[in-house]
């Protein structure tokens, strides 16, 4: 097996290789292009850097220090947040980061297993200096394991983790002599003996003999008493943290240049650990980490390989021109262009000054953004959210574009609608209608719809807007329970023929699920006045959202059982129906 001393990182999709004289960051961008950012590295370690157990804590310093730059490198090509302070917040908040991340390590590893120690020897009354280490060291890994396995949930730590294990791959792919292709990068293991996840664990299990060694000694000095202190244990942790960070770096490098039988079980446990911080990377993934260590091989291969960096950021001001020029802003309308900016950098509009830094990245979402309205597709899809009674609701492909309309229709529920009622949002959609009412009035409110995925969009904007509402999924009223103040309804209303010659931004978008509504559009109108009636209170009320044509022909299905009422539109055309219903049914 071919040893390597490259290294490398997981960033913000990518990674970073770093090899003996040069460093290399690939990160693919919004376009799915692989962009580089490689430097070459001092050719000669200062001293420091090379005494054992000194240079595992220096080490440890800069590998901190540095992972922050990177991944802050990292960020110009990834859409991150965008810095509105000319520059001047990002280094505090690069330094609020690391201090928190500090402050919450310090809080896990150390305060909390000590105290969690302590209550339980005080529970069994026992002060065995041995259990107490014991006791502390497992509190730590549990807390490590718990934390490790918390944050897998976040779907950016999953990708990050993923990420990691195609860094492992290519890594193993080379030291096993393999060609450096995805094939066989996704053949090898994702563990590896170097891995900063291992050195988390050695450090834990490290500072479990360190400590009870420095307790022996306090003891045998006859000041072992100290060690009861609460505050004086806290800080003898951290003083000793340098000492066990050192002895841990050596222990680790002693691992992975022997596989001597007794090193065995230390190699099996990190590389247990790893299997918390490693995910099966994709091909994509795989090819991204081929390529960042492929440059750093090729740069130490060879001293004239020059340096690649990733494209500056540039002025607001400039990448407006650009865009411009480029023909972006085609199909948009220029009192839009700017609000569409701001939506896509997620900043206020007012912060759109000339001089604001826009990354890379974020060129190339405005860019993107901006095309995909060229060729058709809907604003509102594009920056996939929308306002709705002063409020921002999310928006995708799965849920139709609420409209001007809609939110008449809200004004026009909200007259009929009292505190306590229940209220039932019948083919919701977004959710926009009923999360608005739950919000406008204190009232119990269902939003049913026959989509899952329509749904999946409304139980996030419920969960956006803080609103505590019921998700049903049904198709109408088949898994509806209960009766309700007032029904709430926009449904498909278009009739099947028509689709076809609709505006292609609403045909080749917006979903026909919810579009149609049979041969003559009439089609869930009529299960509306054959149902609705079981599930309203007396004197209860229909609210629903019609076709500009249905004006007369909703009412008469509706007529037999309900008083109604046609209310127009801003345009003048029939838009809203208001039915009443009549004593009796």
């Amino acid at each position: 097996m071919k040893k390597t001393k490259i290294g490398g990182q997981a960033v913000l999709e990518g990674v970073m290789m770093r090899g003996e004289s040069s460093l290399a960051l690939a990160v693919r961008d919004e376009n799915g292009e692989i962009r580089i950012d490689s430097k070459r590295l001092k050719s000669k370690k200062p001293w420091y850097r090379k005494v054992p157990f000194i240079r595992g804590v220096v080490n440890l310093v800069i590998s901190m220090v540095e992972g922050m730059r990177i991944i802050s490198k990292s960020a110009e090509v990834v859409v991150e947040e965008v810095d509105t302070s000319d520059g001047k917040g990002m280094g505090a908040m690069m330094t609020f980061s690391i201090l928190l991340g500090l402050a919450l390590a310090i809080f896990l590893f150390v305060f909390l297993p000590t105290q969690l120690t302590d209550w339980l020897m005080l529970l069994f009354k026992t002060d065995a200096r041995w259990l107490k280490s014991l006791l502390e060291g497992v509190f730590k890994l549990l807390v490590l394991v718990g934390y490790m396995s918390a944050i897998t949930l976040m779907s950016d730590v999953k990708r990050l983790f993923m990420y990691h294990g195609a860094e492992h791959k290519t890594i193993a792919c080379y030291e096993n002599e393999l060609p450096l292709t995805v094939e066989n990068v996704k053949k090898c293991s994702r563990y590896h003996d170097r891995c900063g996840t291992s050195f988390i664990v050695f450090v834990l299990l490290i500072s479990i003999v360190v400590m009870y060694a420095v307790e022996a000694i306090f003891f045998a000095c006859g000041i072992g008493y100290i060690m009861y202190i609460v505050w004086a244990r806290f800080l003898i942790k951290l003083a000793l943290l340098p000492i066990t960070a050192g002895v841990s770096y050596e222990f680790l490098m002693l691992l992975a240049c022997s596989n001597f039988i007794l090193f065995r079980p230390f190699k099996w446990f990190g590389k247990l650990m790893q299997r918390l911080t490693t995910r099966e990377p994709d091909d994509g993934m795989c090819e991204v980490a081929i390529t960042a260590f492929r440059t750093v091989l090729l740069m130490d291969a060879d001293p004239t390989v020059e340096e690649k960096h990733f494209p500056k950021p540039l002025p607001f001001a400039t990448v407006r021109q650009q865009m411009q020029e480029e023909g972006c802003f085609e199909g948009v309308e220029q009192r839009d262009i700017n609000w569409m900016i701001a939506n896509c950098l997620n900043i206020p509009e007012d912060k759109l000054k000339d001089d604001l830094s826009i990354p890379f990245g974020w060129q190339t979402r405005l860019r993107r953004a901006f095309h995909r309205c060229k060729v058709g597709e809907p604003m509102q899809y594009v920056m996939g959210s929308i306002e709705f009674f002063s409020r921002k609701f999310k928006l995708t492909d799965n849920v139709l574009i609420p409209r001007q309309e809609t939110e008449l229709v809200c004004e026009q529920a909200l007259k009929h609608i009292e505190n306590g009622d229940k209220v039932l949002d019948l083919c919701c959609g977004s959710g926009v209608l009923g999360v608005t009412i739950a919000l406008e009035r204190k009232t119990k409110v269902v939003l049913a719809d026959v989509s899952q995925k329509a749904l999946d969009v409304a139980r996030k904007n419920a969960k956006i807007n803080k609103s505590k509402v019921k998700l049903v999924r049904t198709d109408m009223f088949r898994h509806i329970k209960g009766k309700f103040d007032v029904i709430v309804c926009n449904p498909p209303y278009i009739e099947t023929d028509v689709i076809d010659t609709l505006d292609d931004s609403v045909k080749n978008y917006e979903p026909h699920l919810a579009l149609d509504g049979g041969k003559d559009g009439l089609r869930f109108y009529r299960i509306l006045a054959l149902n609705a009636h079981k599930y309203l209170f007396d004197d209860g009320v229909l609210v629903l959202e019609i076709g500009y044509n249905q004006g007369q022909t909703v009412p008469e299905l509706l007529k037999e059982r309900y008083e109604t009422k046609v209310i127009k539109d801003y345009g003048g055309n029939d838009r809203i129906v208001i039915a009443k219903l009549k004593k009796g049914n």
